[in-house]
Formats: C-alpha cells, structure tokens, sequence
C-alpha cells in the first residue's frame, strides 16, 4: 500500500471487517492517523468472497496462512487469469512449488532454499 498498489485479499477464515479492521490497526501503530488509514484500506485493499476473483489480473500471489484448500486449487485457472509474469509467494511451504513452475508461475518459497 505504500507504493500504491491495489492488494486483493482472500481468506476462508477471517471476515471482511476483521480483515480491514488488521490493516487499519497496523497503519495506525505506523503512525497513520485513523481517519487516513481507514482511506488508504478503502482505496487500495480488495476483500474477495472468492479465491480465483481475488487472483484475477494480478502479479503475485501470497499465501501467509496454512488452509489446507490452498493446496486443492485449480492453480492453472488462477495462472491464466493472472499478468505476467506470475509470482507465488509460499510463506507456509504448503503448495507443490515444481507443480506451479510447470505451470508457468515463479514461485519463491519462504524459507526454503
């Protein structure tokens, strides 16, 4: 968000308003006053009911929390709805990295060599 780009959010498990009452919180512990953190999260953040809306037209993907869904997904579909070049972030080493190389992705797992 600092460099002003768009981040589309999707997660099974925490709803909208949890979710975008995180990042207000982390702005503000930043030294965002309340008033222009809850701007930027209105401008700049996307929550998504659905996981392959929330891939759509992006670069990279983040996975943070160990679902085990993330690692049912059609990620085929996700890749090709996605700009290139495509980046998976694993921040959980939970996805098949060789699987989504095949595909096309450039996947960076955390924490792995």
């Amino acid at each position: 968000m600092q460099d002003q780009a768009e981040i589309h959010i999707y997660d099974p498990k925490v709803s909208r308003e949890q979710i975008e009452k995180d990042l207000i919180y982390l702005w503000t512990q930043q030294g965002e006053s309340q008033e222009h953190a809850e701007l930027r999260v209105k401008e700049f953040v996307h929550v998504h009911a659905d996981p392959y809306e929330a891939m759509k037209k992006t670069h990279a993907i983040a996975v943070l929390t160990e679902w085990d869904e993330f690692k049912t997904y059609d990620w085929e579909k996700g890749y090709d709805n996605m700009q290139r070049p495509a980046f998976v972030f694993d921040g959980r080493n939970i996805l098949d990295a060789e699987e989504l190389r095949k595909l096309g992705f450039e996947v960076k797992s955390i924490g792995k060599g």
